[in-house]
């Protein structure tokens, strides 16, 4: 009798578990379907259609979070929202902080507003200049002919 109910029950977790993967994947490749229509949208210039979409593909599953919220901070900036844009952009890098695209556009935006000293900290992030400066002083030693 124990084993019966110990069965069941074994049974009925296992089909809910297989319910809830399945529906997970479902839920992604309907994500992915209302994403590629957003990109669609968005580069037809029906900025309505696309955020719609987008907010779609965010509510499914979050895989898309930070290239939604990209693409929508390019659609403030075509828009001329500018801090719209970077607040996106910003919270793209919040999300990612090595998602190169949101930092070129980021630093597009400062670019754009004549806010050079901020913009020249994300091209400079983006050349990477930090990693490529010495650790120590370079010592210069003389070096010995070959007479």
């Amino acid at each position: 009798m124990v084993l019966r109910k110990v069965s069941v029950a074994l049974l009925i977790m296992v089909l809910f578990a297989g319910f809830v993967y399945a529906e997970g994947i479902a839920s992604k490749e309907e994500a992915y379907k209302y994403f590629n229509e957003g990109v669609k949208a968005q580069k037809a210039g029906d900025f309505e259609k696309a955020s719609k979409e987008y907010s779609m593909a965010m509510m499914l599953t979050s895989k898309y979070n930070k290239f939604v919220l990209h693409n929508k901070g390019v659609m403030y900036a075509m828009r001329g929202d500018y801090a719209q844009a970077a607040e996106n952009f910003k919270e793209v890098l919040s999300l990612d902080p090595n998602y190169m695209p949101a930092r070129l556009n980021l630093g597009r935006i400062y670019d754009m507003q004549a806010d050079k000293c901020t913009s020249l900290q994300y091209w400079a992030d983006l050349l990477n200049l930090e990693r490529a400066k010495p650790k120590t002083f370079i010592i210069e030693e003389e070096k010995k002919s070959k007479d």
